[in-house]
């Protein structure tokens, strides 16, 4: 096994000694189990979009009538981003800084 050390302020380490004291194991066992669950369940979880984390922030919303009227039926998600992939310019990213400006 590899040994790391990990520097915790004395509040958290007097959780986990509770913690381990409880389950009847030592604290150093139960980090290494905490750790494990942490890793295994970063492993298996899907991946997130910007639109999950957004909707979860509570920061998403539907789209006003005006942009509605903008949507051309038929065309798809996917050919909207080829599209706008091959066309000349700025990107989206550069023109929203653009008209941000410098920030102080």
């Amino acid at each position: 096994m590899t040994t790391i050390t990990i520097d915790l302020p004395p509040e958290t380490y007097k959780r986990l000694e509770e913690h381990a004291r409880r389950a009847g194991q030592a604290p150093e066992v139960l980090s290494r189990e905490l750790l494990e669950t942490a890793l295994q369940a970063r492993d298996t979880a899907p991946s997130r979009t910007a639109r999950d984390i957004l909707h979860a922030a509570g920061r998403l919303r539907p789209l006003s009538a005006t942009l509605r009227r903008k949507i051309i039926p038929g065309v798809t998600l996917d050919e909207v981003r080829t599209i706008l992939a091959q066309a000349a310019g700025p990107s989206l990213s550069d023109i929203i800084r653009a008209q941000r400006g410098t920030k102080l």
